[in-house]
């Protein structure tokens, strides 16, 4: 394992956290992620309905040991034969794992041995998952490197996988507060001071959501959802949950 620890998260969501995320910036999220654990380039895994998987390699100027153009043919349609892919769809239990804990019980490995094989020649022959958003088939960023990863990474990574997903759902949401408000609206923010953390929280209180529901939502504590919408009342110059919606409804904040 690199440098990169908690602290180095730590600082990093928070850079992060400033700025009006509508997504995740996954050139920064997966190049983060390479630092930490070691790996060489970074699948990122979109499952589509029909149970196909869109993929793509990052840094895309990652070669793969000169084997890059093979694992591009290969991946489109052979990634659902994937040991995680396949416990995943299996189970329903999508957490961060990585390969050497697969139940050899639970998945076909004779599927997946021209993949491993593929894989290995690309140096990334172990890889890690972390199931980023909701459902039971969410995007999947996969790191790839030679070697077993080991408890300490895989308790680093248990750690990165929730700070993940909770960027995910504050990004989530402020993208629908963006979508529910008019051009109008985002001006009036700016002109007031809103932050992106408190416009995600009007919008979600807008949709009827309790404090809890909304704390639930973000992945934040209870208290600081009261305290940005403190900001918010103060802000729109009301003094309660109603009046602070008609106001961001009347202004154009939410719909």
């Amino acid at each position: 394992m690199s440098g990169r620890d908690d602290g180095d998260w730590l600082e990093f969501t928070a850079e992060l956290m400033r700025e009006p995320l509508t997504e995740l910036p996954l050139d920064r999220v997966t190049l983060m992620l390479r630092e930490t654990f070691g790996g060489g380039a970074v699948a990122v895994n979109d499952f589509r309905a029909d149970g196909t998987i869109d993929g793509r390699v990052l840094p895309v100027e990652a070669s793969l040991e000169g084997h890059r153009a093979d694992l591009d043919r290969w991946g489109p349609d052979n990634a659902h034969t994937h040991p995680i892919a396949q416990y995943y769809r299996a189970t329903g239990d999508v957490r961060v794992m990585q390969v050497a804990e697969v139940p050899s019980t639970l998945v076909d490995l004779r599927a997946y041995g021209e993949g491993a094989a593929l894989l290995r020649d690309c140096g990334v022959g172990q890889q890690l998952a972390f199931p980023i958003g909701p459902g039971p088939a969410p995007r999947t960023l996969v790191v790839g490197k030679p070697e077993v990863y080991g408890p300490g990474e895989m308790t680093l990574a248990h750690r990165v996988w929730r700070v993940l997903n909770g960027l995910d759902r504050q990004a989530r949401a402020y993208a629908a507060a963006l979508r529910n408000s008019s051009a109008a609206g985002r001006d009036v923010a700016s002109a007031i001071r809103l932050t992106p953390r408190e416009r995600a929280v009007l919008g979600l209180l807008a949709e009827g959501l309790t404090a809890g529901a909304i704390a639930r939502r973000l992945d934040i504590a209870e208290r600081t959802v009261h305290k940005h919408l403190e900001r918010c009342y103060s802000k729109l110059g009301v003094a309660d949950r109603l009046t602070a919606v008609l106001a961001a409804q009347r202004l154009g904040l939410v719909a």
